[in-house]
């Protein structure tokens, strides 16, 4: 190699390579690369020493020097045929698939039996999309080494990867069968068996093959992400894949278990992708009413991590949001989700569903404070009048608000319901923005049931808001027309949905208005504050506690709606916030509260199950 230097022990080019690849084979990368340089100190045209140190350099990250000391090696030796392959494979790593293919191609030219050169140029056809080819190269690797097991799972995965038609599939399900039967024990080829069966919208085989490679490579974090992705689809939970045979109370198992797979994903060094599906099923697990308690902060504090890497991630702020209001620290919560919303556009709100949820809750003491003396623009924009007021005398009144669409579409299944039984209920209906149409059938129907039905109605111009917003105006109008009939009928008011159904009248203590000021119906399942208490049915009594409550929700929707901030879940924030805030300050209304799953004189049939 060189001329002797005292005390140097000499050895021969052979055992220098011999001791290089030792070393390479072993992962001592360092003293492998120390040699190979060493051989080409003593001479630059040792072709081998190039490729070798050029292979050494692709397996450390070292991309580029990797190519341009096996194009040197190539240049040294250009009928070598592990030289053209292993360049094509740099080339393919590195996003030029056209090139890598050539490559491949001269491998094969030079010695047409190699086995890892024809599957390496079907990877890279498979990459530009020339299918036929790709599989023909596969079948050619397999025809040269029947145990060539990668082959097979590459067609398999080609094939698992394109149009979906049954032949394709078949095709794909053969090929991993065939991938398999070479490998029992690969965790790819079973990964590969899960992503076809996902694919296939088979998410039950999907756990089988994906839990089948998460047992054989535990430390793998994209294994256990991928089981986890499974899961979440063979649940029936999520909205684009719903499962007739999985009821939402089944859902709760597959829900815990998916997220503590994206827990224990992360934790082996799985990326950004498992990272957010885990705050979306998080939020997803805990509008459905079904996170626990522990899990919940495990997933927060993680959330807290997140947010410094990724401010915009609307579902991990929710979480941490979520965390603090179940540890009754809801002012915290607010404050956090303001802070957080800062600087993000109208348009960035509105299309973040948490973002859109949590903006319209405030529970700051100092907002609360000053909704007292506000005078909400919104609730003197529109035109209202009473064609027919509720009678003088007479129990509580029932409150539906509601468009002409609405109205149309349950305004007579909810009047067959609620003024059904004799004497019962009384009926008022608000409508926004209603036609001729509409307005002779209310006439009819009241005229029909004189006393026990009244009616009102609303033109207001919504063009300056954001599109959408009139569902919600329509829904925060019912509080704004409950304080005129809390002060015209003297009576409880109960605010509901025009698709809830009555089911009995309401009891005589609540529809005489005896002993209480505010009756809510709760969901104890800790959704949020925007989902525990549900105004499908809340009762406000003709007392002075009950005008105060009613008059400060108004302002708060007011205050909204006068910023342009009005949310779909504003009609439920805003009581709550209220209740929140005067049970903080240790003022305490008489308060009947019932659970929104057992309600005895109302169902919600239209609103499933949850």
């Amino acid at each position: 190699m060189s001329q002797a230097q005292p005390g140097v022990v000499m050895v021969s080019l052979s055992e220098a390579y011999a001791i290089a690849i030792g070393h390479h084979r072993a992962g001592r990368m360092g003293e492998a690369a120390g040699v190979y340089r060493a051989i080409l100190d003593a001479d630059p045209r040792q072709a081998d020493a190039l490729h070798l140190l050029g292979v050494l350099s692709g397996q450390t990250g070292r991309s580029e020097e990797a190519v341009s000391l096996i194009a040197q090696a190539i240049a040294q030796d250009p009928e070598a045929a592990d030289y053209h392959d292993n360049l094509g494979s740099l080339r393919r790593g590195g996003g030029d698939a056209m090139r890598a293919a050539a490559h491949h191609a001269r491998a094969l030219a030079l010695e047409p039996a190699r086995a890892k050169a024809t599957f390496n140029r079907g990877l890279a056809l498979g990459d530009l999309g020339r299918m036929g080819e790709a599989l023909g190269c596969f079948r050619a690797a397999l025809r040269i080494d029947p145990g060539y097991g990668a082959a097979a799972l590459a067609a398999g995965r080609l094939l698992s990867g394109g149009p979906e038609s049954g032949v394709i599939r078949g095709a794909a399900e053969r090929w991993l069968a065939h991938a398999l039967s070479l490998a029992p024990d690969s965790a790819d080829g079973w990964a590969a068996v899960g992503r076809a069966r996902l694919a296939a919208g088979e998410a039950d085989g999907a756990m089988t093959g994906y839990g089948r490679a998460a047992r054989l490579r535990p430390g793998d974090g994209a294994a256990l992400s991928n089981l986890a992705m499974a899961t979440l689809q063979a649940s029936g939970a999520l909205p684009e894949f719903p499962r007739a045979d999985r009821r939402e109370a089944s859902w709760g198992e597959p829900l815990a278990r998916a997220l503590d797979l994206f827990l224990a994903a992360l934790e082996r060094g799985a990326g950004e992708v498992a990272e957010v599906a885990l705050f979306r099923t998080a939020v997803l697990t805990i509008h459905r009413g079904m996170l626990d308690d522990a899990r919940l902060e495990r997933i927060a504090e993680r959330a807290r991590d997140r947010l410094r890497r990724a401010a915009g991630d609307g579902a991990a702020a929710a979480c941490i949001a979520h965390g603090l209001y179940r540890r009754g620290r809801l002012v915290t919560a607010s404050r956090l989700a303001r802070r957080y919303l800062r600087g993000w556009s109208e348009e960035a709100i509105r299309a973040d569903p948490q973002a859109a949820k949590w903006r319209p809750v405030d529970a700051r003491p100092v907002f609360l404070e000053a909704l007292a003396g506000y005078r909400p623009r919104i609730a003197e924009a529109g035109e209202r009048s009473m064609p027919v007021p509720p009678a003088a005398e007479g129990g509580a009144i029932l409150l539906v608000s509601v468009d002409s669409g609405y109205w149309r579409r349950f305004g007579g299944w909810f009047l067959s319901h609620a003024l059904k039984e004799e004497p019962g209920d009384r009926v008022h209906v608000h409508i926004v923005n209603p036609g001729a149409e509409d307005r002779a059938d209310l006439d009819r129907r009241c005229a029909a049931q004189p006393g026990r039905l009244s009616w009102s109605l609303e033109r207001i111009d919504l063009s300056a808001h954001a599109p959408g917003v009139e569902t919600t105006y329509y829904a925060c109008a019912r509080f704004f027309v409950a304080l005129d009939l809390l002060e015209r009928a003297g009576a409880p008011v109960f605010i509901t949905d025009i698709d809830a159904r009555c089911t009995a009248p309401l009891p005589p203590d609540l529809r005489d208005g005896a002993g209480w000021d505010l009756t809510i119906m709760r969901d104890r399942r800790a959704r949020g504050p925007f989902d525990d208490i549900i105004v499908s049915f809340l009762g406000i009594a003709p007392t002075a506690a009950g005008r105060e409550f009613l008059g400060l929700v108004r302002a708060y929707i007011g205050w909204f709606f006068d910023r342009g901030e009005a949310a779909w879940t504003l009609d439920q924030a805003a009581p709550y916030a209220i209740l929140h805030d005067w049970m903080r300050r240790g003022r305490t209304p008489r308060l009947r509260e019932y659970e929104f799953l057992r309600l005895p004189w109302f169902d919600f049939p239209v609103k499933g199950e949850g």
